[in-house]
């Protein structure tokens, strides 16, 4: 059930009078679209080498599908790129120019991962009562870290 906006918006867009391109193979008479007539062929065609849809060309949905055969196969002969590529006209993206955040300060080298209680026992080496223990089991380093932690 369609609803009473949609019908007037229907009607409105019915009324549009659209303006019809204009059709370059009737303007230029040309009666067969072969595939070896590269210069034809690119004016269907976008700066990426996309097919441009029929109603931005101004052919008719025969012709569109004539000029779509004699592209895929011009570039099935070579004679036509599948893609080009095109020059980005973009604007750098952050951090893009230098290879590196600008904002942001640089860190360091990350903590050996193979002993990662020996980076907590460097941290807290400097607290008093901290006796820096390579052997001693996980928990023990880790209580001791605690407890000097609290006192400081």
């Amino acid at each position: 059930m369609t609803s009473k906006k949609n019908k007037e918006r229907a009607a409105k867009a019915a009324m549009r009078k659209y303006k019809k391109r204009p059709n370059v193979l009737h303007a230029e008479k040309v009666g067969f679209i072969d595939y070896k007539d590269i210069n034809l062929l690119q004016r269907f065609m976008s700066d990426r080498s996309k097919l441009r849809a029929r109603r931005m060309n101004g052919n008719t949905v025969q012709q569109q599908r004539d000029i779509a055969l004699a592209v895929k196969n011009a570039r099935e002969m070579a004679l036509l790129p599948y893609t080009k590529r095109v020059a980005s006209a973009r604007a750098p993206r952050r951090g893009e120019e230098d290879g590196d955040y600008n904002d942001r300060p640089r860190r360091g080298p990350r903590e050996s991962r193979e002993n990662p209680e020996a980076a907590l026992i460097d941290k807290y080496a400097d607290i008093a009562g901290l006796d820096p223990v390579l052997d001693a089991d996980t928990d023990q380093v880790v209580d001791a870290t605690i407890a000097a932690t609290e006192e400081a």
